[in-house]
């Protein structure tokens, strides 16, 4: 069996650990395993989802994206087999079998075209239970002929198709997002994107982050580097969106430079946490993250940044450094999970003590990274139960949102069906 609280006290298989140590070894996939009718593994957006899709069985919704292509992972202890006559997958350990896992499958809508004749899986993909979209041109840093680009990152190398990448547009973001809302419920909609040297944000990705939110009605992600006039983060709250994330990856001054040159010298580490500060206390989003990695610093980095992160009311997200092939980082290892543990129980230690809102939203469940409530399951079990009052009040914030997020879609539907002026995936 895995080192470490790999079974929880029933001796069913403990979730968070489970998937933090995928995440960390990665997986196999032999020949006779069938994985055909899963969703299919897909090199975007930065790279991070570059993995296999897999949903964790009796977890409430946890779901992750293995590495499987990376060269670690063919070392792994984990492998993949099946399916069975259920359907499900199941997983073994150092070739002793250690529990089942779901294939989400393949969504139909991936191969539908919009109203433009683009391919849906080339305007947005299923990260988990959310539709994950990268609009705009090519990030600045790796245009540059010494090119400066955040060493972990395939974003150059994954868009191939031109500086606007499949040419995608407003239009066809909000229709197949309107597809993935009927087919499959997703609540969540995250538009991202590179560095622009002309600073016109919102210009690009404002018809955007509005064209979603009129079409379909869902809760809207934007993560964009710092705007250059903070001040217009006020003007995206004004948009409808729900989310804002920053991404200064690095906490420690000296690495961040090295592991991130373009983001050092066209915004700067502080010019970061300065936005994560203004969004999360003076616009007040919903939620503000401050995304980082894990892995590429000293684990007491990561934490220290947690805490002024969850101090000034921003929620982590935390990734888990992946190795993706073709990037600077390519042949770096993955972090060991003995080192991960305290990184991400402390992440949800103090996500607790701040009385953050992590696992409100409904429905929407991050398969690349590990989401804040997932990691109460590193902690030891005599510790799980703590923060009482707290996972009350986030109960009941959960089932008050979802509740009302439902009854605002309805509505929507509603007037969908009675208007022949709206367009209808």
């Amino acid at each position: 069996m895995p080192a470490g609280p790999a079974l929880i006290e029933d001796g069913r298989l403990n979730p968070g650990y489970l998937k933090l140590d995928l995440f960390c070894k990665g997986m196999r996939i032999p020949a006779d395993c069938r994985t055909s009718d899963g969703r299919p593994v897909l090199r975007v957006r930065a790279g991070l989802g570059s993995g296999l899709e897999l949903g964790i069985p009796d977890s409430d919704g946890i779901h992750v994206n293995v590495p499987v292509i990376e060269p670690f992972a063919r070392q792994s202890p984990y492998e993949l087999h099946g399916p069975r006559e259920n359907g499900r997958h199941w997983l073994t350990y150092d070739g002793k079998e250690i529990g089942e896992v779901v294939l989400p499958k393949r969504p139909d809508f991936y191969a539908r075209t919009t109203a433009s004749g683009k391919v849906m899986a080339s305007v947005g993909i299923l990260q988990g239970t959310y539709l994950g979209v990268y609009f705009g041109g090519m990030c600045a840093n790796w245009k540059d002929v010494a090119r400066d680009n955040c060493r972990f990152c395939s974003v150059g190398d994954n868009l191939v198709e031109g500086d606007d990448t499949t040419g995608k547009n407003a239009a066809d973001v909000a229709e197949t997002a309107a597809a993935a809302r009927a087919e499959l419920g997703i609540t969540f909609v995250h538009v991202n994107g590179g560095f622009d040297d002309t600073g016109r944000y919102l210009d690009r990705f404002g018809p955007v982050l509005s064209a979603v939110r009129e079409r379909t009605g869902l809760l809207t992600g934007f993560q964009v580097p710092p705007l250059w006039d903070f001040e217009q983060y006020r003007e995206v709250k004004r948009l409808g969106v729900n989310n804002v994330s920053l991404c200064y990856e690095i906490w420690n001054p000296k690495r961040f430079e090295e592991v991130c040159p373009g983001k050092a010298r066209r915004a700067g580490l502080q010019k970061y946490l300065d936005a994560i500060r203004f969004c999360a206390q003076e616009v007040k989003f919903d939620t503000t993250n401050g995304e980082m990695i894990a892995g590429l610093e000293d684990p007491a980095d990561s934490m220290a940044a947690i805490d002024w992160l969850t101090e000034v009311g921003s929620v982590p997200t935390v990734c888990v450094f992946r190795p993706v092939v073709g990037t600077d980082y390519e042949k770096l290892p993955p972090p060991k999970m003995e080192e991960m543990i305290p990184v991400f129980a402390h992440y949800y230690a103090r996500c607790m003590d701040r009385g953050l809102p992590i696992g409100v939203a409904p429905n929407v469940h991050v398969s690349i990274v590990m989401n804040p409530e997932e990691c109460r399951w590193l902690l030891p079990p005599e510790k799980r139960d703590g923060w009482k009052m707290q996972r009350l009040k986030l109960a009941a914030m959960r089932k008050g949102f979802g509740a009302y997020f439902r009854t605002r879609l309805k509505l929507r539907e509603r007037a969908d069906v009675e208007s022949p002026l709206t367009a209808k995936a």
